[in-house]
């Protein structure tokens, strides 16, 4: 992938979503082809945490479910750092199952300006990845 690319509305969706759940972390998955972005789909963080997060089961098999439907693949998975910085830590390293999909972490220490990075994390490998907004 080249570059992951989000529409500004799919973006701004994903800020509402992490913001409106501060000061816990957010998650979710997003669906796509190609690496563009085409739909969001928040799923409840089971720990109600702000230091920690794991996706409600049923939630997510719903939302993979519903990406195949849909003719979408799973090519991004987001979550919140609501007090720390936009990389990953050693958990989200300890805990990246989806070697294909992009790991975006979105920072909210500055809740004013949220900072987004996105990574890859294979076999324990961190990889910075470009993304735009269009």
């Amino acid at each position: 992938m080249a570059a992951l690319i989000l529409p500004h509305a799919l973006l701004d969706e994903m800020l509402t979503h992490v913001a409106g759940l501060w000061p816990e972390e957010a998650c979710g998955l997003i669906g796509g082809l190609d690496g563009r972005a085409a739909r969001l789909y928040p799923v409840e963080n089971v720990r109600h945490s702000p230091v920690a997060f794991e996706m409600e089961p049923l939630q997510q098999i719903k939302a993979m479910l519903a990406m195949e439907a849909e003719g979408l693949e799973l090519i991004a998975i987001y979550h919140s750092h609501p007090s720390g910085p936009a990389r990953p830590s050693i958990t989200d390293v300890a805990n990246a199952y989806y070697p294909d999909a992009v790991q975006l972490i979105i920072s909210l220490a500055n809740r004013a300006r949220p900072g987004v990075r996105a990574f890859t994390i294979i076999d324990g490998v961190v990889a910075e990845v470009a993304w735009e907004e269009k």
